[in-house]
């Protein structure tokens, strides 16, 4: 039995492994090519015990890492901001999601379920790509940044609501206030519990040996995703208020590079996982309106980033940079097309999955060719550039650039 489960994880990470270096070398996200060999070894019998626990673990390190990217500090400071950025994008994309859902005929379940995997956007592919494209100091960085914060947010509301209400058992307005009443009720007790037992948090994780500060981490994140669980909420939560709450101690830089190979590690697992669910076999008769939902999502990221970023006094190529910049679809969708397999929806987890796999690729090419095509674009330098600046919320983008680097369409200032 070792034998064999030694195999079979060293053939899994292995694969993994090779299909990122392969995907990394055409300058492509690594998350379509671990869905795709999920696909691809489906056939064979891949041991699922194994693939998902380590999927488990994979999804509540991927939204711990989510929620240690913010600040309740930097959240209340920026909020009127992030509220106007985020809510243009949203009433933008959902609406049209959803009703997609219900024009397709599914019910008003499976279009929620659409709708939010339609709306958001990929923080881990936008992140990663930003970093390998070195545009963290890029105007528009910021701007997407914001935008990306407030659908993270939304998305642990969004899921409380989707798991503790709407597929409830009997929906109803009842069911649904509470929904909402439990979710809000246990994000307040955490940020609470973050904000003013900072101290307490600190003392507890200050501890000299980097594997017990691993034990701690990992099992205050593993506990606080089971609470979720037991108050009805999504494991994915709790795993994202875990990483808020670390987020404001001074542990935060440890934690991120104690922990950044092991959570690598168990998401590409999870997207495996994914890939594993999904039989091939179900593109057959959804791949053309997948399709079409791809363009229509591309379209309105694009529409929304433009106007979030000439709302916010950024120039026009760096408004178009935007929109290119918010159209990859990555874990927050997929998290929806397993809800949507574990309702049985198996047309719908296929539409889903197939629409990410074409925005992850369409939107990580689109970035890396943004400014190329800003500049065709717009080829006159607009005389209203905004101000390039480095926040210091872009942190989770990447270390800071050195002096003098700017974006295309700017000057470097002098010294």
């Amino acid at each position: 039995m070792h034998g064999s489960f030694l195999l079979g994880a060293g053939a899994i990470l292995a694969a993994l492994a090779l299909a990122g270096l392969a995907f990394t070398r055409l300058r492509q996200s690594v998350i379509p090519a671990f869905i795709l060999l999920g696909m691809a070894v489906r056939p064979l019998q891949v041991d699922a015990p194994l693939v998902e626990v380590l999927s488990t673990l994979g999804v509540v390190l991927l939204l711990f890492f989510m929620g240690l990217e913010f600040s309740v500090a930097a959240l209340l400071r920026d909020r009127r901001r992030i509220v106007r950025d985020g809510s243009i994008d949203l009433l933008v994309c959902l609406p049209v999601g959803f009703g997609a859902g219900i024009l397709f005929g599914w019910g008003w379940e499976a279009a929620v379920i659409l709708a939010g995997a339609f709306y958001v956007s990929s923080s881990a592919i936008i992140a990663k790509s930003t970093i390998e494209l070195k545009r963290s100091a890029f105007p528009e960085t910021e701007a997407a940044l914001g935008v990306l914060v407030f659908e993270d947010l939304f998305m642990a509301f969004f899921l409380a609501l989707l798991t503790g209400a709407v597929l409830a058992p009997e929906p109803s307005l009842g069911a649904v206030l509470t929904g909402v009443g439990r979710a809000a009720a246990f994000f307040a007790v955490v940020v609470a519990a973050a904000v003013y037992g900072r101290r307490a948090i600190e003392r507890v994780l200050d501890v000299d040996s980097d594997d017990l500060f691993v034990l701690l981490i990992g099992g205050g994140a593993l506990l606080l995703s089971w609470a979720a669980l037991r108050a009805g909420l999504s494991e994915a939560i709790g795993a994202f208020l875990a990483g808020l709450a670390v987020a404001e101690t001074r542990h935060r830089v440890r934690v991120e590079r104690l922990f950044g190979p092991l959570q690598g590690v168990f998401a590409a697992v999870f997207f495996l996982g994914f890939g594993l669910s999904i039989d091939p076999a179900s593109f057959g008769g959804i791949w053309p309106l997948a399709l079409v939902l791809a363009g229509l999502g591309a379209a309105l990221k694009m529409l929304a980033g433009w106007w979030v970023g000439r709302r916010g006094g950024l120039s026009p190529r760096s408004s178009l940079a935007l929109g290119f910049t918010l159209v990859p679809r990555g874990e927050f969708s997929i998290i929806l097309a397993g809800i949507a397999a574990g309702e049985g929806l198996r047309e719908l987890a296929a539409l889903i999955a197939l629409f990410v796999l074409v925005l992850s690729l369409l939107g990580t090419a689109g970035m890396q060719f943004a400014p190329a095509i800003a500049r065709r674009v717009f080829p006159r330098r607009d005389s209203r550039l905004a101000e390039q600046r480095f926040s210091p919320h872009l942190a989770a983008f990447g270390d800071p650039p050195p002096p003098g680097h700017a974006p295309p369409d700017e000057k470097p200032s002098a010294p």
